[in-house]
């Protein structure tokens, strides 16, 4: 019986090593399995990221060109023609000497801009800004007949102190009358006073700051001629010197205030700019006064205003004591 029990007990043992042995066997294939799930999992995921990350370099390695520019001449016109990939910060252009004009794009990746050719030998110059502040530029001349049948406008700033002549003449017909206007405000019309004028002035006063004067003159014959020009409405330092007994009192005035002005009285002189001790670049008026000697005085003052506009004034008096 004992035998019997022993020998049962080994078989049982048997059979619990050889259950043990599959258990872990399974085990080990299921570590396996997963540590290789794993690596790939881990193999993919690198490379996905490595690719979008080479991705994206090439894409910032990859240069922008230039913006694009070309010209179209069309009948009494030229047509720009803009492009860029990242958009157009601005497109500058300039007939001969005249004051540059910009259009803004606000970033549009394309644009056409048709404008009119003056009359007679023209240069046109055109530039292109983009939004990263690459450009391109270009120029070329073009020629348009003058229409002899057209009044023509001339303008003259050299009169002084924020004023500006505008002149219409027609050597071949009369002129009806002209326009004026500042920017968008309302027209000015000045009529011609007979019939027979073939002339027509008139002195305006420049506006302050950067502003777009346009002129239209007409003539008998409905013929019209316009005229736009930028005027920067800047004043000249104005000066005041009376007399008062022994005493010269003189005044300076300009609505934007002084950069500097030098006084020479006699021979001596004073400055007042940035290094006296009660210089104020906002202070329009400024005035002082002199004692006169005995026999004759001179007198020069030179005004430098803070928009750069400057003017002198030189004078001469004789004193006598009483």
């Amino acid at each position: 019986m004992n035998q019997i029990l022993l020998t049962n007990n080994q078989n049982n043992n048997k059979k619990n090593n050889k259950y043990n042995g599959n258990n872990s066997k399974d085990m080990k294939r299921i570590i396996i399995f997963f540590s290789i799930a794993i690596l790939v999992f881990a193999i993919l995921i690198i490379g996905v990221y490595a690719y979008k990350i080479s991705k994206n370099k090439n894409k910032e390695e990859q240069p922008i060109g230039k913006p694009e520019l070309s010209l179209e001449e069309t009948e009494n016109e030229v047509k720009i023609i803009a492009k860029s990939e990242i958009g157009i910060n601005k497109i500058i252009y300039t007939w001969n000497d005249d004051e540059p004009k910009e259009v803004e794009m606000n970033g549009r990746t394309d644009h056409e801009e048709s404008i009119e050719v003056p009359e007679g030998e023209n240069s046109l110059k055109v530039k292109v800004i983009d939004q990263n502040g690459e450009e391109i530029e270009t120029s070329k001349d073009f020629y348009r007949e003058e229409d002899k049948e057209k009044p023509k406008i001339e303008t003259d700033e050299t009169i002084g102190n924020g004023k500006v002549k505008i002149t219409a003449t027609d050597e071949n017909n009369t002129l009806k009358y002209i326009t004026y206007k500042w920017n968008d405000e309302q027209e000015t019309t000045i009529e011609a006073e007979d019939e027979s004028q073939t002339l027509i002035e008139t002195t305006i006063d420049v506006k302050r700051g950067k502003n777009t004067l346009k002129i239209t003159a007409v003539n008998g014959l409905a013929k019209e001629a316009t005229v736009e020009k930028i005027f920067n409405g800047v004043n000249n330092p104005v000066f005041e010197v009376t007399r008062d007994k022994n005493k010269l009192y003189m005044k300076i005035t300009h609505d934007m205030g002084f950069k500097k002005i030098e006084f020479t009285v006699n021979g001596q002189e004073y400055v007042y700019d940035e290094n006296f001790s009660g210089y104020n670049p906002e202070q329009k008026e400024i005035s002082y006064k002199f004692d006169l000697k005995t026999g004759e005085n001179t007198v020069i003052i030179h005004a430098i205003s803070t928009e750069d506009t400057e003017d002198t004034y030189r004078g001469k008096c004789n004193y006598t004591a009483e």
